[in-house]
This record gives C-alpha cells, sequence and structure tokens, in this order.
C-alpha cells in the first residue's frame, strides 16, 4: 500500500511540477511579437460620409430590390436610393402610404446592403415617431450596414392618407426625434427630411424647420423646392448639404441642380415603373402573339447580366472549393 500511496504522490507531484513550467512558459510565449493589426475597414456610414463631403454631387438613382442596385452599381455610381415606397411596392405590391413597418423598411435595405459595395441610402418614413422607437431603430439600421437614413416630420396619418391631411410633428418633438437619431449611429449618415406641409402651408415655415433640424444634428436636409434656384437659396440658408428628387421635368438631373442639391436621388418608385412598363409589354405581346420577340429587344443583355449577378466571381468560388461552374449560359 505505501508503495501505491508513494507512487500516487509522485505522479501528482510531477503533475505539479509540470503544470508549474507550463504556467511559467505562458508568459514567454506572450512575449512573442504579435502581428501587426489591420486596419479596420471603413463603414458605409464613412463612405457615404466621405461622398458627401467630396468634391462632386452625390448622384443616387433609385432601386427597389438587390438587382437593381447591383445594376446601379455596375453603372458606376457611388451610391444607391432605396426608398419606403419601393418596400411597399415589393413586399405588399401597394402604393407607398406607410403600411409597411420601420423593421420591415430597415430589414428590406439591410439586405440590399449586404450585397453591394456602395452605400445605401435609406428613406426609413418617420423612423418611429418617437425618440425611444428612433433610437432603436437607428441602432438597428446602423448595424445593418445602411450607410444613410432619411426621416421625416411627418405623422403617420399624413402618410397613410398621401399626405392629403395635416400632420406635421411638432418642431420641438422632431428635434428630440434627431438627437436620439444621432445618440444612436455611429457612423452612419442622417438627413431630416422637411417637405410636410408646415400648418401654415409656408414655405419660409419649412425653411425654418429645415435649419433647425440642421443645427439639431442632421447630416444633410432634405427639402422639396420648386426650382435649382430655390435650392442654391436655401442652402445658403440652412447652412447643410441639402438632398432633392431629380430627374423629373421640375428638376432634372442637370448640371445646375446638382451644384444645388448636394445630394441628389431618382425616385424608386419610377423605376419600379419603368420595370413594370416593360414586364407589362412582353406580356401583351405573349398574349396576343405568342411570343415575347419585340420585348426582348429591350433585355438586359447576357454580358450586362453576369456583371449583375456577378457569374464570374461566383464560377471562380466554385473552381476554388473543387465544385463544377456555379453558372453556365444555358441557364
Amino acid at each position: 500500500m505505501a508503495k501505491k500511496t508513494n507512487r500516487r504522490e509522485f505522479v501528482q507531484v510531477a503533475g505539479l511540477a509540470a503544470s508549474g513550467l507550463m504556467a511559467a512558459a505562458r508568459p514567454l510565449a506572450g512575449a512573442a511579437p504579435q502581428p501587426q493589426a489591420r486596419p479596420a475597414p471603413r463603414t458605409m456610414g464613412a463612405r457615404f460620409r466621405a461622398l458627401l463631403n467630396g468634391p462632386e454631387p452625390l448622384l443616387c438613382p433609385g432601386a427597389y430590390d438587390v438587382l437593381t442596385a447591383r445594376l446601379i452599381e455596375v453603372h458606376g455610381f457611388k451610391g444607391v436610393f432605396v426608398g419606403s415606397s419601393a418596400v411597399d411596392q415589393e413586399l405588399l405590391a401597394l402604393p407607398d402610404q406607410a403600411i409597411v413597418t420601420v423593421s420591415e423598411i430597415i430589414d428590406y435595405n439591410t439586405v440590399i446592403a449586404s450585397n453591394v459595395d456602395i452605400p445605401v441610402l435609406a428613406d426609413v418614413d418617420d423612423f418611429g415617431a418617437t425618440p425611444l422607437n428612433i433610437y432603436r431603430f437607428a441602432k438597428q439600421a446602423d448595424r445593418g450596414g445602411i450607410g444613410c437614413a432619411a426621416f421625416d416630420d411627418r405623422m403617420p396619418l399624413n402618410r397613410a392618407t398621401a399626405y392629403s391631411v395635416p400632420g406635421v410633428l411638432p418642431r420641438a418633438r422632431m428635434i428630440d426625434n434627431i438627437h436620439a437619431a444621432a445618440d444612436a449611429r455611429t457612423e452612419m449618415v442622417l438627413i431630416a427630411r422637411c417637405l410636410a406641409p408646415t400648418p401654415n402651408n409656408s414655405y419660409t415655415e419649412m425653411l425654418d424647420r429645415a435649419a433647425a433640424y440642421a443645427e439639431a444634428g442632421a447630416d444633410a436636409v432634405w427639402v422639396g423646392l420648386p426650382t435649382a434656384q430655390d435650392y442654391v437659396r436655401a442652402a445658403d440658408m440652412i447652412g447643410k448639404p441639402l438632398m432633392a428628387v431629380v430627374g423629373g421635368g421640375n428638376l432634372p438631373a442637370t448640371a445646375a441642380a446638382m451644384k444645388a442639391a448636394r445630394i441628389a436621388v431618382g425616385q424608386s418608385a419610377s423605376m419600379v415603373n419603368i420595370a413594370l412598363g416593360a414586364v407589362d409589354r412582353a406580356l401583351v405581346e405573349l398574349q396576343s402573339t405568342g411570343r415575347m420577340t419585340e420585348a426582348q429587344k429591350g433585355a438586359l443583355s447576357r454580358g450586362m447580366a453576369d456583371k449583375v449577378e456577378q457569374v464570374e466571381a461566383l464560377n471562380a468560388r466554385s473552381r476554388k472549393y473543387n465544385l463544377p461552374r456555379a453558372s453556365a449560359p444555358e441557364r
């Protein structure tokens, strides 16, 4: 028994000694030179801010899904706009009357943002309407990789009735909303939207609100004005970059309009209608002739479709992992 006890004691002592050696060795291993940490990649918010402060105005065409956002990227645009109307139309096939929720808008934009390499400017309606909700949703949008969030001062009922009834948040409440969004984000750019008719239907009051929103911490202000000259005057008054919808008859995407409005966007709803118009013509042709010969003349080329779908990168990934081609011409 004594021998067994001694053997057990020997094993225990040897184990403790080995543990001591291991513990003593750890600091030596830790003293080895560590590799230099790579610089953190720039967030989409930081990239959008750089574009906002760059030498050229920023044109963000409207997208309504990942494919249209990719097409915008392939054409060399530096940012993409996704209107809340696109979410209403794509998820529910309903007009832009505040039917989708803020969470749905953010989730939809997050999917697009994760599949393009340019910043997404998301129209998030009222962002939750109250400071506590806005704080929550701003964090959610920031974490989702959305580069810029534009939110407005209109009450839900105002949007739900296609802006036919008054419904502007009190100025003090909107300023608190801006403070909440600014506190919640890290680098995401914030645009305060001031488009609703004020209680007095006054452009002067609207511009006074816009200046207050800029002072409260909005990085830019979205206003709806009749002409490019009005934007020039408003920019001097507000002191922050302005955003406008361009591409229409009253404000085409001209050099003068782009200089007046630092950020310009093309409507997502217009893109949806353009695309649906092409599909509608194809369906009429199919119904009447049994073919879509004429409609297909306007279809995206195979080469452009491959770029939008990133076929080359997908096939390269398949080769790396010893898989057959992921995408073939005959598909």
